[in-house]
């Protein structure tokens, strides 16, 4: 893997909190409060300062705020991280529901080298059917303010059932207020039952799953709690029953090809965004794999160089024979495939 003079980017995950409750992010299971394993807490500006010095930042072409569970927005010291950075000479990208704080907060990020990806999905009688608790109104009113005060923000769609038909007016919409670029970002992330915080059935994003067994039916409102067992019966059995288990391995490692490393909001350092879900707290596919690899990874405590060294465990369970037998689930998954 990547030794610490070859990284030029670097994702960022300023927080764990968020005021929404998108269905299918893991900080909640379909809009209901399930916390699977993550902390709740945030990088201040004196961690970034301790984690990044400023020498490394000379090396550094980006840093993305784009993080797992949580959003930018609600990290206390955003603002005056930003900052810090800029004066630092470094480029950022900054990806947000942008329904928080205020438009003159907003309007302060616009900085030289500094661009925004606002999450807006639809128009106002249909974004928040997949971003629940946010509003439209205050995400285009600060996403204004940015924009009118020199910054360069990004539209950033998600398309379902239920906004394909406004895509093209989102698009003039877009334009006719100055963001620099409509982004379509199709993630597969589109049809499911949602509910609401409580568990009580709330609506439907596009149309049901097909059953795996042949004359039975998805219920118009599954339980959640049902679904919930479910998904982490899934969980505890997806590292060794992974459909991709197959050799040989054929492998484009994200780390690798855009040379960057990813910060979670507790400090710990991972070689991308797909490896960094927590894995001695939290339940998701893979982690109890890779718990057993990770050694010495928060920079806070250990620094970013050394944090860096278990890396090659990573790349060495890529010739292991099979996930059940070490190969990493979160890197075939989500890089790899069958060749």
């Amino acid at each position: 893997m990547l030794s610490l003079h070859e990284i030029q980017q670097i994702q960022i995950e300023l927080t764990t909190r968020c005021n929404a409750r998108c269905p299918m992010c893991m900080r909640n299971y379909r809009g209901f409060d399930y916390n699977g394993g993550y902390p709740e807490t945030e990088l201040s500006l004196a961690d970034i300062q301790k984690i990044l010095a400023s020498e490394f930042l000379k090396q550094i072409r980006l840093i993305t705020f784009n993080g797992n569970l949580g959003d930018f927005g609600l990290a206390s010291d955003a603002l005056e991280i930003v900052h810090w950075l800029v004066d630092q000479g470094v480029r950022l990208c900054i990806n947000t529901n942008g329904s928080m704080r205020t438009p003159n907060w907003w309007a302060q990020l616009a900085q030289p080298g500094v661009s925004i990806g606002f999450a807006l999905d639809g128009l106002a009688d249909t974004h928040s059917l997949y971003r629940q608790d946010t509003n439209w109104h205050a995400v285009i009113k600060n996403a204004q303010a940015f924009i009118d005060a020199g910054g360069d923000a990004v539209w950033r769609f998600i398309p379902f059932d239920h906004n394909r038909h406004q895509e093209q007016e989102c698009k003039q919409m877009a334009l006719d207020m100055g963001f620099i670029k409509f982004e379509n970002i199709d993630e597969g992330r589109n049809r499911g039952p949602v509910y609401t915080r409580t568990g009580q059935f709330s609506h439907r994003l596009g149309q049901p799953f097909t059953s795996l067994k042949p004359g039975q039916n998805e219920p118009d409102q599954p339980d959640v709690l049902s679904l919930l067992d479910s998904h982490i019966t899934w969980f505890d059995h997806r590292t060794v029953n992974c459909d991709k288990d197959t050799q040989p391995l054929n492998l484009i490692c994200q780390h690798k090809r855009l040379k960057e490393l990813y910060i979670a909001a507790d400090g710990s350092v991972y070689p991308c965004c797909f490896l960094g879900f927590y894995p001695d707290t939290m339940h998701h596919p893979g982690n109890s794999q890779l718990k057993e690899l990770v050694k010495e990874n928060n920079a806070l405590e250990y620094g970013l160089e050394h944090c860096l060294k278990w890396f090659d465990a990573v790349e060495e369970s890529w010739s292991k024979d099979s996930i059940a037998q070490g190969r990493l689930y979160g890197c075939v998954n989500s890089c790899g495939g069958r060749s």
